[in-house]
């Protein structure tokens, strides 16, 4: 049984070696939400899923990776980035159960976590300075 863990352990770690370095060569900036995962850790309904995907040593590798390969890995706060309308950034307040962000202001419909990457998106290119909107 402690072989199966192991092994498992292991397999974790390759991808997240080899899904950051592709990351790394393929882009110049990523950007990454600056989570408090020892904050979240405290869910114990969200503790094992975090614990599972191994979210901080992911950013670890990423940064280390961006920074050998010429990158650079931008962490954004993390506030309302699920919640705000990523087209008109009007405040949609939802539980973290639903996973379809629907704008009434502007009739915007994306699933939560692609409106997300958006806010994310924009609010790294604003720590840049690529970009005046936020």
């Amino acid at each position: 049984m402690q072989q199966l863990h192991i092994k498992i352990a292991n397999q974790r770690r390759d991808f997240l070696h080899k899904l950051s370095f592709r990351l790394s060569k393929t882009y110049k900036f990523i950007f990454v939400e600056n989570l408090i995962i020892q904050n979240m850790m405290k869910n114990r309904h969200l503790a094992k899923a975090i614990h599972d995907v191994g979210w901080g040593a992911f950013c670890n590798k990423l940064e280390y990776k961006c920074k050998n390969n010429g990158g650079k890995l931008i962490r954004v706060k993390p506030h309302y980035t699920s919640q705000d309308c990523s087209n008109c950034g009007e405040r949609v307040k939802k539980a973290l159960s639903v996973r379809t962000h629907v704008c009434k202001s502007c009739g915007t419909i994306l699933d939560r976590d692609h409106n997300a990457a958006i806010n994310i998106e924009k609010g790294g290119l604003v720590l840049l300075n690529l970009s005046s909107i936020a």
